[in-house]
C-alpha cells in the first residue's frame, strides 16, 4: 500500500487535530517506537501501534508501570469499554489464573475490555492486558481464549516492548513523525490512512523491525503455550485458535483484523504450534459451561436487535436439543444449556418477562445456586416490576458473596429503583474500595451520591471517574469543588489536597513525555 501523504503533511495534519488528539500525546514518550495496539470505536476498528512489553534495562520497571498507567488512563477515555460486570469478572479471573502460571515476576495486572466485535488482544508495559469483547465471539473454547491471554502474558514477562525500543534506537525523526501522524489518523477513525502512514514512514527500517518482532512472536508462542499447559489446558488450543483467526481473516476483505496485523497468522505458524503441542502431555480440549455462558452473553450484548438474538438462540436450542437426544452427547447438552441461557437473556432484554422466566426456569432447577442464572432471574424480577423481591434476593446474594462486582452493581441499581439512594451509595462505596480502578463504579457511585444529597461525595467520585479516563483537568475541577465544600472538615480536606497533589504530579509527568 503506497502512502498518500508526506511525513510533513501528516505532521501538519496531526498538529491541526491537536485538540482531538490531546490524550494521544500523553501516550507518547520520547522512547516510543510502537509495535501495534488496537483501539476501537463501537462499530469500527481503530488501529493504534502496539506497546508490546518490557525487557532490556532501557526502562526501569517503575518507568514502565508509570507509562502503562498513563497509557491506560488515556485509552479508557478514547474507546468504548465493555461495562458488563459478569463478562469483565470472568475475563479478569481467567487472566489472573493464567498469570499465576506465567513467568511474570510482577503479577499486578490491569485488564481493559474493549466493546468491539473485532478480534484483538494486546499487552502494554506496566502490566496492562487488553481484550476485545469480539475475541469471545471467535474463540470456540475457554482453552482457545486462554491461549491468546497466555501469549500476551508472555509478551509482558519477556519485556518485549523495551527490547523493541532498544532495537529501534536508530529510528529517524521522519519515521517518528509518520508514526505520530498514523496514531492521529487512527484516533480520528481514519483507519486506512493511518495504516498507510505508518507503513509508509517505516519503509526504510521495516524489514529489520519485522524480523525482530517475529522473534518476539515466536518467543511469546513458545512461552505462552507452556503457561497454557501448566494452567491445565490443551496445548492444541493455541493452534486451534490460530486456525479460527485465519478463517476469520478471510471474512474481513481488505480490513485485516488488528490482531492479525501484529500477530500474522500463517499456515506455517499453525503448523509450528501443532508441532510444539506434541511435546506436551496435556489434556484434550474440553468445553467449559462458564465459558459458553460468557460467550453467549457477549453475543447477545453485541447485537443491535434483541429479535435477532431470540431467533438465533431459538434455532440453536432446538438444534442442540435434537442432537442431544440422538447422540446423547455431553457437549451437546452444554451447548443446549448455553443456548437456553442466551434465549432467556434475549427475552429479558426485549422485556418479554414471562417468556424469559419460563425459558430460564429449567436452568435454575438444574443448577439452583449458579450466580449467572440467579442474576438473570433477578434482573427479570426487577424489570417486571418486582423490585422489592429483586432487592431482597440481591441482599441475600451479597451477604453470601460480599463486594462481588456483578452482584453489587445490580443491587445498587435495584436500590436506586426502590428510592434507596443512601443504601446504594454504601454498596458502591464499599465496592469502590475493592475495585478503585473500575471507572463505571465511580460513575454509578456519583449518581447515587447525587440522589442521596451528598454533593461533596459526588464531586469526589466524578473526579475519580475522570482521573481513570485520563481527563486530568475535569478531575482537578471536581476535586477543587469538593475542597471548597470541605473547608470545615479537616480530615476530608487533607485527603482531597492529597489527591490534587497526585493529579499535579501526573500533569508534570505528562509534560515530560
Amino acid at each position: 500500500m503506497a502512502c498518500q501523504f508526506t511525513p510533513i503533511q501528516l505532521l501538519q495534519w496531526f498538529r491541526w487535530h491537536q485538540k482531538l488528539l490531546k490524550k494521544t500525546l500523553k501516550l507518547i514518550g520520547s522512547l516510543f517506537v510502537l509495535l501495534s495496539v488496537s483501539s476501537q470505536s463501537a462499530n469500527e476498528a481503530i488501529v493504534l501501534p502496539e506497546l508490546g512489553d518490557n525487557s532490556s534495562g532501557l526502562m526501569s520497571a517503575k518507568d514502565e508501570k508509570a507509562l502503562g498507567q498513563s497509557w491506560l488512563k488515556s485509552f479508557r477515555g478514547s474507546v468504548m469499554l465493555e461495562s458488563d460486570p459478569i463478562i469483565f469478572e470472568y475475563l479478569e479471573n481467567l487472566l489472573f489464573r493464567l498469570a499465576s502460571y506465567s513467568q511474570l515476576k510482577d503479577k499486578d495486572l490491569h485488564l481493559v475490555v474493549v466493546k468491539n466485535p473485532n478480534i484483538n488482544a494486546f499487552a502494554v508495559p506496566g502490566g496492562v492486558i487488553g481484550v476485545n469483547s469480539g475475541l469471545l465471539l471467535h474463540a470456540e473454547t475457554e482453552g482457545q481464549l486462554a491461549s491468546v491471554l497466555s501469549h500476551e502474558l508472555a509478551h509482558l514477562s519477556q519485556r518485549h516492548f523495551s527490547r523493541s525500543v532498544e532495537a529501534a534506537k536508530g529510528t529517524s525523526l521522519t519515521t517518528l513523525a509518520g508514526m505520530l501522524a498514523g496514531i492521529a489518523l487512527a484516533i480520528a477513525n481514519e483507519s486506512d490512512a493511518a495504516q498507510a502512514a505508518i507503513i509508509g514512514s517505516q519503509a526504510a527500517a521495516l524489514d529489520a523491525k519485522l524480523r525482530y518482532s517475529r522473534i518476539h512472536e515466536k518467543e511469546a508462542d513458545r512461552i505462552g503455550m507452556k503457561t497454557l499447559v501448566d494452567a491445565g489446558y490443551s496445548a492444541n488450543s493455541a493452534a486451534a485458535m490460530f486456525k479460527q483467526m485465519l478463517n476469520a481473516s478471510r471474512l474481513y476483505g481488505n480490513k485485516t483484523p488488528e490482531f492479525l496485523l501484529t500477530h500474522p497468522i500463517t499456515e506455517s505458524r499453525i503448523a509450528d504450534a501443532r508441532n510444539r503441542a506434541r511435546q506436551y502431555n496435556s489434556p484434550t480440549s474440553k468445553l467449559h459451561l462458564n465459558y459458553l455462558l460468557i460467550k453467549t452473553r457477549a453475543y447477545v450484548l453485541a447485537q443491535t436487535s434483541n429479535k435477532n438474538s431470540i431467533t438465533h438462540f431459538s434455532s440453536q436450542l432446538e438444534k442442540f436439543s435434537i442432537k442431544r437426544s440422538i447422540e446423547n452427547s455431553s457437549s451437546e447438552a452444554l451447548y443446549a444449556e448455553a443456548a437456553r441461557y442466551g434465549l432467556a437473556l434475549a427475552y429479558q432484554r426485549d422485556q418479554q418477562w414471562r417468556k424469559a422466566k419460563k425459558t430460564l426456569a429449567p436452568l435454575l432447577e438444574e443448577i439452583p445456586g449458579k450466580i449467572t442464572y440467579s442474576l438473570l432471574d433477578i434482573a427479570i424480577d426487577s424489570g417486571s416490576g418486582k423490585t422489592k423481591i429483586a432487592e431482597n434476593r440481591l441482599r441475600d446474594l451479597s451477604g453470601l458473596t460480599p463486594n462481588n462486582y456483578a452482584i453489587s452493581m445490580q443491587l445498587a441499581a435495584v436500590l436506586l429503583k426502590n428510592n434507596k439512594a443512601g443504601d446504594a451509595q454504601k454498596v458502591l462505596s464499599n465496592l469502590a474500595k475493592t475495585r478503585p480502578a473500575q471507572a463505571d463504579i465511580w460513575y454509578a457511585l456519583a449518581e447515587s451520591q447525587g440522589l442521596a444529597g451528598d454533593i461533596n461525595g459526588l464531586h469526589q467520585s466524578r473526579a475519580e471517574f475522570f482521573l481513570l479516563r485520563g481527563n486530568l483537568s475535569k478531575a482537578k475541577m471536581h476535586y477543587r469543588q469538593a475542597l471548597h465544600l470541605s473547608q470545615k472538615d479537616f480530615q476530608r480536606s487533607a485527603k482531597i489536597k492529597q489527591r490534587l497533589s497526585f493529579i499535579k504530579g501526573l500533569e508534570q509527568q505528562a509534560r515530560s513525555f
